[in-house]
This record gives structure tokens, sequence and C-alpha cells, in this order.
């Protein structure tokens, strides 16, 4: 940072740039570590809040959060109803002049629609959130999207809830959560078919860049629900790795070739597993982990797992 506080140059060594340290209140030259200046300005509350205090004394709010229709920076009326507010006693016409304004402020704030679009899409998103159980920050991103959706005026004809949940798979993606669309469609009860062309129109009208699926990701969750062993995860990370140092992965769906390479991970440590019962499980048709088998055998060189296991060694990648 430079010019903090005034300071713009270190008079030791005639640097420019300088650190700013908030709980000390000093100001630093980054070059020769130097303090310039000490500003005792209090960056904390004005006001400790103790649990036996019955009225919090604190001036500042929670912070700005998309999670929110006014992102928190609106006038919120606490309760008027009783008899007594911070030592003084309320009368009768003060309080019916408060709930007046307390209601019109209410009303105000719903007569636009986008806010009320912006109101109800918040909430079915805070809902989808607890039933995948997924974190705040998340959630952010997939009501930024939205929002810029709405700014773009991309509602037209569609429904919140789809675009709702178009906007959460991107989020999830951009943090490289796994989630599929069957299973995503599944747990929110929602086409899985619709959910896709939601989540192309979206990627395609405000040109985000969604990073590419890790493989990888999805293994953990298929191994969990297969109920095979922790060892078939090793050796089934070694096998995308070996695909992918391969470039043989360029192309195709991410959670079939997870599915692929814990089949031949169990089968390599002597766990019989059906392509069904992994479809089943990865939530992609069994045709799909099927011809991705194939595509593997064909792409690697391989037609029987000791040749397979002997190119894993070859690369010290040993799975048993």
């Amino acid at each position: 940072m430079t010019n903090i506080f005034g300071v713009r140059r270190c008079p030791l060594c005639g640097g420019t740039e300088f650190i700013y340290n908030r709980d000390t209140g000093e100001v630093v030259c980054k070059n020769c570590g130097y303090v310039i200046k000490v500003v005792n300005i209090d960056m904390g509350p004005e006001w400790r809040n103790f649990e036996d205090d019955k009225v919090d004394r604190s001036r500042a709010g929670p912070p700005l959060t998309p999670l929110l229709k006014d992102r928190g920076m609106a006038t919120v009326f606490g309760n008027v109803s009783e008899d007594k507010l911070y030592g003084g006693r309320i009368s009768d016409k003060r309080r019916r002049e408060i709930w007046r304004v307390k209601k019109w402020v209410r009303r105000m704030s719903d007569v636009d629609g986008e806010e009320r679009n912006l109101k109800k899409a918040l909430n079915i998103l805070e809902l989808f959130g607890g039933r995948l159980n997924i974190h705040k920050h998340v959630l952010g991103r997939a009501a930024e999207i939205y929002r810029i959706a709405l700014e773009r005026k991309l509602m037209k004809g569609r429904m919140i809830k789809m675009l709702v949940a178009a906007s959460l798979y991107i989020a999830l993606r951009e943090f490289q959560t796994p989630y599929s669309f069957r299973h995503m469609a599944e747990d929110l009860n929602i086409e899985s078919k619709k959910l896709g062309v939601y989540y192309r129109f979206l990627v395609r009208k405000l040109g985000i860049k969604v990073p590419r699926a890790d493989p990888s990701l999805y293994i953990r969750q298929i191994v969990s629900k297969a109920s095979l062993p922790s060892e078939v995860i090793a050796c089934a990370e070694k096998i995308i790795n070996y695909a992918e140092r391969r470039r043989i992965t360029l192309g195709k769906d991410p959670v079939g070739l997870a599915s692929v390479s814990v089949y031949y991970a169990a089968l390599l440590n002597g766990y019989e597993i059906k392509y069904r019962e992994l479809a089943k499980v990865s939530g992609v048709s069994e045709i799909t982990v099927r011809n991705i088998s194939k595509y593997f055998m064909k792409s690697l060189g391989f037609k029987e797992l000791d040749e397979l296991r002997i190119m894993l060694r070859r690369l010290q990648k040993i799975c048993v």
C-alpha cells in the first residue's frame, strides 16, 4: 500500500510502500521495517457485549452478504411491543407511529417486480443450500450469479426455481465441489434435463468460464456409496492420473471417468463390482460406464488387469 494516513516516503530508506497493522495502529515501511507513524484509531467495536447483557450496544452490523435481498443494508425496526426501550417508556401514540412506519417500509420493499423476484429466488436458494448442506460462500456466489442474470433481464419466461438451481450448479463447479446433474436434480426434486438446459443457458448468456471438472473429485463419493474399502480410492486416483498423462480424458464425462477408474481399481484390489452398481451410485447411465471402460482398454492398450497393473507399476504407481 502507498500513501497511508499521509505517509508518502520512508525517512530512513526512502521507500514508498507501507504496511498498516490494524491491531497496533502502526504504519511500517515494507522495505526496511521502520515504524513511521502510529495511528491511534481503534478499528474494533465501541462496546463490548457480554452474555448477561439484555441489550446489544454495538452499532456495527453484520458484514454485507449477497444472500439478503438488500445485502444487509436495510433499516430494521426492533421489537416495539415492550413497554420499555433502552430504559425509556414508549407511549401508545409513539408505538402506533412506529408500527405504521414499519408496515409501510415492508410494503414499499416489495413494490418492485425485480425485488420480489430476487426475494423469492434467495428464499429458494437458502432452501436448496439446506437440502444439499452447502457452505455459505458457495451460496453467496450462486446469489451473485442470479443477481447478474436478473440485471440482464434473463428471467422472462423462465422458472425462478430452475434458474436458481442452475446458478447454484455453476457455483459448485467453480468451487470444484463434486456434484453431478443427476444427483443434484434428485436431491432438489427437479428434472436433470431441464437443469442442464438452464445451466448451459446461463453459461452462454453470462459468458462464465466454468472450470473443467476434475474426475478425481468424484472418486471418494463413488467409493463411499458403493461401500468399497479406502484402498480403492488411492488406486482409482492413480488410474485417473495415468489416463490424464496419456491425454485420453479430454472430452469425456468426468463422473463416467471416475466410475470407470473405481471399477478397475476395485478389480485390481480383488473386489468384484458390476457396471450396473457403479452407474446407480455415480448417477450416470450403465451404457456410459461400459463405453468409457472399453475406451480405456483401447486407448491405454490393455486387455487384462495384469497388463494395467504393469502399466501403473512402470510409473511407480503401484496399486497393491
